[in-house]
């Protein structure tokens, strides 16, 4: 075989390949995911409310009997932490500062136990999630 068709031979078997990844690098730029910012509330601006006011409620929120809530989650930092509880079948998140049933403020979330407040009686949960 002559050398100038083993040359011919070879850059055609090389050009096909590089053409066939550039268009696809191309396709792939020209398809790239449109990414958007995503704000993020902090979460101690969330406020959290209920359309369905039953009679129950008001009058749980009245004469509240005992504090019968079971921990099931938490999350604790620096600056943000808050409490996953449950009662019955309702589950309730508390973030530091805000109140449980607009009753129990949520005073401290730590790895040992979680401590709430209504007036100046404390409640505290031993933390056994996890555990």
């Amino acid at each position: 075989m002559d050398f100038i068709k083993i040359k011919k031979i070879s850059i055609l078997a090389l050009a096909i390949p590089t053409a066939f990844l550039s268009i696809s690098a191309i396709i792939s730029f020209a398809n790239k995911p449109d990414i958007k910012n995503i704000n993020i509330p902090d979460i101690t601006n969330i406020q959290f409310s209920s359309s369905n006011n039953d009679n129950k409620d008001i009058i749980d929120q009245a004469k509240p009997s005992s504090f019968s809530y079971e921990l099931i989650g938490y999350r604790f930092g620096e600056k943000d932490s808050s409490a996953i509880l449950k009662k019955g079948n309702k589950e309730y998140v508390v973030a530091k500062g805000q109140k449980l049933e607009g009753i129990y403020e949520l005073i401290e979330v730590n790895e040992n136990e979680v401590i709430f407040r209504n007036q100046e009686k404390l409640y505290k949960i031993e933390n056994l999630v996890g555990k």
